[in-house]
């Protein structure tokens, strides 16, 4: 089930720049080994805020084969992405994309569980991407939220699930039905949070943005 309409989303595709020969391989790659990427229009959107919003720390939780990191390194400044994941051979796949991409510099992977790597870093990060395990974004969240900017913004993937967060619950789905209620929960908290100011967009699969408002 599209997010979109079918002829939305099939003008949306004809009016798409060409891209880059490296994302259109990366495109390729995970399609051919099923790894979960973010569709284009989301990398885009993820480019453009990266773009406008200048961060000098971006937190990425999930970086698969780096598809969507790439999308933000090549748009940053004098910024850097810190991107976590605990699969070794999509990091090594990561790492040569980042190399021939020439944004190599401005990308530290750090390795493990999530969970235990947002604990272990600093901060401060302006810019959090969550785009993991689905039913744990709540508690990214919880983990990260200490260590962001009073001004941080957040992106979230893969909210609408296909649409399927839509239709009644007990439907026949293709996302488990644990992690299409946690996404339902998420979205309603994301929009009645009093710590974040928030919407939920359908593009791509789906994408939650919000802006961290100040303390109280």
């Amino acid at each position: 089930m599209p997010v979109q309409s079918d002829h939305v989303r099939a003008y949306l595709e004809r009016i798409r720049p060409e891209r880059s020969a490296l994302l259109r391989e990366m495109e390729q790659v995970a399609e051919r080994d099923n790894v979960p990427i973010v569709e284009w229009e989301t990398g885009r959107l993820l480019a453009t805020l990266v773009k406008a919003l200048d961060p000098q720390a971006v937190l990425e939780v999930g970086t698969a084969i780096g598809y969507s990191t790439l999308h933000m390194a090549e748009q940053l400044g004098r910024g850097r992405i810190w991107t976590l994941e605990r699969d070794a051979s999509r990091i090594e796949q990561a790492r040569a994309f980042f190399e021939r991409g020439g944004v190599a510099d401005r990308v530290e992977i750090v390795e493990g569980d999530a969970l235990e790597s947002i604990e272990k870093l600093d901060g401060p990060f302006d810019f959090l991407f969550l785009d993991a395990t689905k039913d744990e974004y709540r508690r990214y969240l919880e983990l990260a939220e200490p260590k962001l900017t009073d001004n941080a913004v957040l992106a979230v993937d893969n909210v609408l699930m296909s649409g399927e967060v839509a239709l009644d619950a007990g439907a026949q789905t293709r996302w488990r039905p644990e992690s299409l209620e946690a996404a339902r929960a998420f979205n309603a908290e994301l929009l009645k949070s009093t710590r974040w100011l928030g919407s939920v967009l359908p593009v791509g699969d789906g994408v939650g943005l919000a802006a961290r408002t100040p303390s109280q």
